[in-house]
């Protein structure tokens, strides 16, 4: 069985384990990658931006597990000269899905803003070189060099606009592929993985050149890998931001594998 998840650090906890799994097979993609892979059919099941479940209807989300964040997430970043009010261009990472429409949202909601935006690659000095303002995320958000540019963290300005948790991704699954089986390897990654965040640092510090406690910290006390009701009403509410501005066409339920829509 395929199934795929984004390369940054922040996954890894929910992914460890998967690699003992014998009949899974696991495929590393960024998140716009991984809901087209999802959406073909390629995937069973995919660690996918949570805005993928808003343009596809047909997605369950399995239960339990996300990448979130509550407050400072650190790793979704939007980087901008001068102050925010003079922003009038954006660069979107276009490797991000969830994250480039969280932008849209808090620049209008929380700061009246409507800029240009544009799709670019995840190269800070590229983009910032074409305009105002420009948005990481993941493992190149992490390594941005301090001091450089002004910074937005976009999960602290979300948690100040509603007082709720921040959904990046989900494990979401194909109905048509996916089996209780299948859901159950997924969680039984959690825990390996959860029970093993200082290997998990040391080798995100190998592989990303970044201090052990950084990494370690970030995993540990940053991220949050639960999906509860708070989560799924941070989603839900983020879903309805998005769709009342027309940045998302239409809302649908948000369905959990195996429960009832919300």
């Amino acid at each position: 069985m395929k199934v795929g998840s984004v390369p940054y650090m922040n996954a890894k906890p929910l992914v460890w384990g998967l690699t003992s799994e014998s009949d899974m097979e696991l495929v590393y993609e960024v998140p716009s990658k991984l809901a087209v892979m999802l959406k073909d059919g390629e995937l069973a099941a995919g660690m996918v931006s949570s805005a993928a479940c808003f343009a596809n209807p047909d997605l369950r989300i399995a239960p339990g597990m996300s990448v979130s964040s509550n407050g400072p997430v650190q790793s979704v970043k939007l980087l901008y000269n001068g102050s925010v009010e003079k922003i009038r261009s954006v660069a979107l990472d276009t490797s991000s899905l969830t994250s480039v429409l969280l932008a849209r949202v808090i620049l209008d909601e929380a700061y009246g803003l409507a800029p240009r935006f544009v799709d670019m690659p995840p190269n800070a000095e590229e983009m910032m070189d074409v305009c105002d303002a420009a948005v990481l995320i993941g493992d190149p958000a992490m390594r941005v060099p301090d001091g450089v540019w002004s910074e937005l963290d976009l999960g602290e300005e979300w948690s100040m606009l509603t007082g709720l948790p921040f959904v990046y991704a989900v494990w979401a699954v194909n109905p048509d592929l996916a089996t209780p089986e299948l859901i159950s390897a997924l969680q039984r990654s959690k825990v390996y993985g959860m029970a093993r965040i200082e290997e998990i640092s040391e080798s995100e510090s190998e592989r990303l050149d970044l201090p052990y406690e950084v990494c370690h910290y970030y995993i540990s006390e940053i991220m949050d890998y639960s999906l509860t009701d708070e989560h799924m009403r941070g989603l839900a509410l983020f879903q309805d931001k998005a769709v009342s501005r027309g940045f998302v066409s239409e809302r649908h339920p948000l369905r959990l594998y195996g429960a009832t829509t919300i």
